[in-house]
């Protein structure tokens, strides 16, 4: 037998696939937002207080609104509270959000009680360039999506923001992120904290390597395994895995306010640095990204929301990716010293 085409073949049936629906048995809200490919949506809030102290911890209480699928309008009474770190401190418009829905209003819908998700809003005075750095990441997430289930759904929303106390107004386009428990709940993992049992972790490598190698396709030095940086650790079947999120300090998006990682000398974001365990099956691995090149390049092509300049950009940086993509490449880009080296 083959062993090297054994093991890709595997991995290709592990990460491949339409493996994205929801749970068979309850829907949840999120899945009700993302019945239409672009939702618009109202928040009434109260503009001044979500906008002030970058350091209030509180809950804001809002009323969001939308059509569904057949044209009735929904309302729900939400809180809305201050996340994130870089971004919440430096946002010139609205901060990172979570939003939470009431599970008692989920339940009489008929629905799950995963009742928060992420918001992704603007973080620049520039709208247009803000609006283009949105939709990269946007389509950082339905990369990662493309590659595998074991990642978070995302979707994308016009929110009207409506001031309570005037007739202000602010309109932004947003990413929505599917909930932490709602994601494990789908792929049939449950929570693990690295530092509870940091000897004795099961790490599933097939899986990791998988995550790291994204992180290199897509420049992104902005994250750490056993530090639990813009990843979550789950437990899934025995073996640990991550699931990435937050690129927005990726090369692939390359935003003017970001900053490379100086930790592993590099000098601008578009430079790439693998920080994932290498030897195993990172050569299956690699073969497995080169049979999704066309599908990857594909969810750049056809997005309808992004200019034909910002398009072309990222197709020559996912390219360049691929010209040198082989293991003594990846091995070579290694840092001296790694913090997600699991060898």
């Amino acid at each position: 037998m083959n062993v090297s085409k054994y093991i890709y073949i595997s991995i290709t049936f592990l990460f491949a696939g339409n493996l994205m629906n929801a749970s068979p048995n309850h829907p949840s809200i999120f899945d009700e937002l993302a019945n239409e490919e672009l939702l618009q949506a109202t928040i009434e809030v109260d503009l001044d207080a979500l906008m002030g102290d970058w350091r209030d911890e509180s809950k804001h209480r809002a009323v969001f609104s939308y059509k569904d699928e057949v044209g009735e309008k929904q309302f729900w009474n939400i809180k809305l509270k201050k996340r994130g770190k870089f971004r919440r401190m430096h946002c010139e418009g609205i901060a990172p959000l979570k939003m939470y829905f009431d599970k008692d209003d989920l339940e009489q819908k008929g629905l799950a009680d995963f009742n928060d998700m992420k918001i992704v809003n603007y973080c620049m005075e520039s709208k247009e360039v803000a609006r283009e750095l949105l939709f990269k990441e946007y389509l950082a997430y339905k990369m990662y999506n493309e590659l595998t289930e074991e990642s978070f759904r995302v979707k994308l929303l016009k929110i009207n923001y409506q001031d309570v106390n005037s007739k202000r107004k602010l309109k932004q386009w947003v990413i929505l992120i599917e909930d932490t428990a709602e994601m494990r709940d789908r792929i049939g993992a449950k929570k693990y904290k690295m530092a509870d049992q940091i000897a004795d972790n099961p790490f599933d490598t097939s899986r990791i390597q998988l995550t790291a190698l994204f992180q290199y396709m897509i420049g992104n030095a902005d994250w750490n395994l056993l530090l639990e940086k813009n990843t979550k650790v789950v437990e899934k079947n025995g073996k640990v895995i991550t699931i990435p999120y937050d690129f927005d300090f990726s090369g692939l998006v390359n935003p003017p306010y970001g900053t490379a990682n100086a930790l592993y000398n590099l000098t601008n974001l578009r430079e790439r640095v693998y920080l994932g365990p290498t030897g195993g099956n990172l050569s299956a691995i690699i073969k497995y990204y080169h049979s999704k090149k066309d599908e990857l390049l594909a969810i750049i092509n056809y997005d309808k929301w992004l200019i034909e300049e910002s398009k072309e950009v990222m197709v020559t940086y996912l390219e360049s990716f691929y010209e040198d993509l082989d293991a003594a490449k990846i091995e070579n880009a290694l840092p001296k010293e790694s913090y997600t080296q699991l060898d």
